[in-house]
């Protein structure tokens, strides 16, 4: 009884000591000079980026966080500096399979042309599949939500009528363009319109049905009528059955069309409800981080919260 008790210890003692011997050779922490020329100092095990560390793609790009057998997968922040057009990028979320994948936050900036974006929700890739998203340009915003059953869009002209629109829930605020497709239960198009206000070298239009989207995921009116101007004395209705156009017809304008969109355009404002609070976090997001996201100067970036310099 003795000598199974012993033996059972052994075993157990010898047991611990290998999973201790393992644990510790998986938090070890190295310096590693990639192929590549990429550098990484964190965890690491079979020389191989694993458990917690920063990769550094020359002076423009890194990533800090969570790895596992020399990919990144986990929790972790990944910012670029240096892309075509000087655009900068941060995601920082879930990963798998060294891309983005899960709930995450994605930035995309440019300040010399005057352009922000922030996208919020589940990721893959580099595709946003559901959540909330702003973007502004120059002084235009534009605002989308999307699921896999919903597909939510509008723009306003300025800031100040966005800030309008989301303090007063709806109350204020002029909406350019609205556009709101909802799925169809057991059927593969998606109910809903389309509102675009007169802006320069675009006309008003209005279009209303069932919609599929198409190779590019833009929405195409399958099932519906379709108002648009055309000049000055008309605008043109046509109207779509299964995808094809059916009718078509001119009808004098006499100066009302694009009040008869504007009309439409207000009274289904009451679709963005459920998104406002979202929206207005995202868009003070962005009036916060008005500067460049760069990894160039560490110390003058958002990457100084990284440990960059190998120990």
């Amino acid at each position: 009884m003795i000598r199974k008790y012993l033996s059972f210890l052994t075993l157990a003692l010898l047991f611990l000591l290998f999973t201790h011997e393992e644990t510790e050779a998986s938090n070890q922490k190295a310096s590693l000079t990639l192929p590549n020329g990429a550098t990484y100092y964190g965890e690491v095990k079979n020389n191989k980026p694993h458990g917690k560390g920063t990769m550094r793609w020359g002076p423009s790009k890194v990533y800090s966080g969570d790895w596992y057998n020399g990919q990144r997968s986990g929790t972790g922040k990944y910012i670029s500096d240096r892309l075509p057009e000087d655009m900068k990028i941060v995601y920082e979320g879930e990963w798998k399979g060294d891309r983005p994948d899960g709930t995450g936050v994605r930035k995309e900036s440019n300040p010399d042309l005057e352009f922000y974006e922030i996208s919020k929700g589940i990721f893959k890739d580099h595709d946003l599949l559901s959540g909330h998203a702003v973007m502004q340009s120059m002084d235009s915003l534009w605002f989308e939500y999307r699921d896999g059953n919903t597909f939510l869009a509008f723009s306003v002209s300025d800031r100040e009528q966005a800030n309008e629109l989301m303090h007063s829930k709806l109350a204020h605020g002029h909406i350019q363009d609205l556009n709101y497709y909802k799925r169809e239960k057991s059927k593969p198009g998606y109910k809903g319109f389309a509102y675009a206000s007169a802006m320069e070298d675009y006309g008003s239009s209005i279009s209303e049905g069932v919609y599929r989207m198409d190779n590019y995921e833009v929405m195409e009116l399958y099932t519906g009528v379709n108002q648009r101007f055309e000049d000055e004395e008309y605008y043109r209705v046509e109207n779509y059955k299964n995808g094809k156009l059916v009718t078509a017809k001119d009808v004098k304008e006499n100066g009302r069309f694009a009040g008869i969109v504007q009309g439409k355009i207000n009274n289904n404002k009451h679709v963005l409800q459920p998104y406002l609070g979202e929206f207005s976090k995202l868009l003070t997001d962005i009036g916060n981080d008005p500067e460049p996201i760069s990894c160039s100067n560490s110390s003058t970036s958002v990457c100084e919260a990284f440990p960059i310099k190998f120990e």
